[in-house]
């Protein structure tokens, strides 16, 4: 007896073959309408798989030039202007970090100091700075640890001259920029390699409390730096103009604090501390780098959400479509029941039917995004070489939006096929 249920059961069972095999007849007896639904849910897989590629890109990008995120664990300390109206930090300020951190904890701390540049000549011929006041008006101190990774000692951006390792090195060192400019108004054709070497005459100013004070000053150009953005500073080292600075009886302003800890791990720790005090503001790089990638992450989400609308629309088309198709295919359907199919083998019809075409939309999503991601990479890297690509496809992402298209054209067929359930096969013979 139970041999024969058994063999009854089997008889009247579909395997997952026939299942697929059936599911694949109804998509082809409606294939147009069918080929539109994957169509249109597809657009919105393409927007998700765009939002994918272009922040997995852009944060690919940052940590590929940032080593991987393994940023140096510098802290940069200046006055917090809201609170304190701006102003530059003074010797008691660096006490209190050193309180505050210890001193045997800090790798190093350099608090650099600045004066402005008001005109600069070179063979007698000036250019006036005084009223634009571009970045590089701005003669900053370099670090007197010049194993510091900045412009002056790495060789990408310099242009002309040696890198920066001497902190009383005598000369200046200016941005392209500078040469540019310089050569606009005075009508003459310097190149970098050409103006290292060259005398220049410099009339700085600082303004404190006192009022104003000026002086001229004549120094070599030692180095020419890349400013693809316009905003370098000018530099020198820093033991020439703290003595350049003292025979002119200047004040030594310093804009901020930079230094880095014995123990990367605590750089979290500490900043945090000095935030408690409403009179610093303070910044780490590898905050910044973090906060970067958090927003590039926030803004893709936002564009995966808006495009994800366009999926559930599409997602409810289906289960309507898969709805529709239950109805016409009543009498069928109470053939089956009728026989001993069981209503979860009728229902999987029905869900891989609309699995294929979920299947489908989301090869032409995959296909039409990758296209659309190549054709970007190929015009950044033409327009932009330092730029390799703004389109990319990680394992996660392919995986996840397989994943999440699966689910869809599950729940899209769940609910509809709930009626099989619910049909009584001797009304369902009867079914016009």
């Amino acid at each position: 007896m139970r041999s024969l249920r058994k063999q009854k059961s089997q008889r009247n069972s579909f395997t997952r073959r026939s299942k697929l095999r059936l599911a694949w007849s109804n998509f082809l007896e409606r294939r147009w309408r069918n080929f539109m639904i994957a169509a249109a849910t597809s657009i919105g897989f393409i927007g998700i798989l765009l939002a994918f590629g272009l922040g997995n890109a852009v944060v690919d990008l940052i940590h590929r030039e940032t080593n991987q995120g393994q940023l140096p664990a510098q802290i940069q300390v200046s006055l917090n202007a809201q609170t304190t109206g701006g102003g530059v930090l003074n010797q008691s300020d660096i006490d209190f970090i050193y309180d505050l951190v210890g001193k045997d904890q800090i790798k190093y701390l350099e608090s650099p100091f600045s004066t402005l540049i008001q005109t600069a000549s070179i063979e007698g011929k000036k250019l006036d700075l005084s009223q634009s006041l571009p970045n590089y008006a701005q003669l900053v101190s370099l670090y007197t640890n010049s194993e510091i990774a900045v412009p002056a000692n790495t060789e990408e951006n310099l242009l002309a001259g040696n890198p920066y390792k001497d902190p009383s090195e005598e000369g200046i060192t200016v941005p392209i920029t500078f040469i540019e400019d310089f050569n606009r108004e005075t009508k003459s054709s310097y190149t970098a390699e050409s103006l290292v070497g060259k005398e220049v005459q410099l009339v700085i100013l600082e303004n404190t409390e006192k009022g104003t004070h000026t002086a001229t000053v004549s120094v070599k150009i030692s180095r020419v730096l890349t400013d693809e953005l316009a905003d370098s500073n000018s530099y020198m080292a820093p033991v020439t103009l703290e003595k350049i600075l003292q025979q002119q009886q200047f004040v030594r302003l310093k804009p901020y604090v930079i230094f880095e800890l014995q123990d990367p791990g605590a750089t979290e720790a500490v900043v945090e501390s000095l935030k408690e005090n409403k009179k610093y503001t303070v910044l780490s790089q590898q905050e910044v780098l973090g906060l970067v990638i958090q927003f590039i992450r926030v803004i893709q989400g936002l564009l995966i959400v808006l495009s994800f609308q366009a999926v559930v629309v599409s997602t409810i088309m289906i289960g309507i479509i898969v709805y529709i198709n239950i109805m016409q295919r009543s009498r069928e359907i109470g053939v089956m029941k009728a026989v001993g199919y069981l209503n979860r083998g009728v229902q999987s019809i029905f869900l891989y039917e609309s699995l294929i075409i979920t299947f489908l939309s989301l090869a032409a999503a995959f296909l039409v995004a990758q296209v659309i991601g190549s054709i970007a990479n190929v015009l950044v890297r033409h327009f932009y070489p330092s730029i390799t690509r703004v389109f990319f496809l990680d394992l996660q992402s392919i995986l996840m939006m397989i994943g999440l298209g699966l689910l869809l054209g599950y729940l899209s067929a769940y609910f509809p096929t709930k009626k099989i359930s619910q049909l009584d096969p001797v009304v369902s013979l009867r079914y016009e």
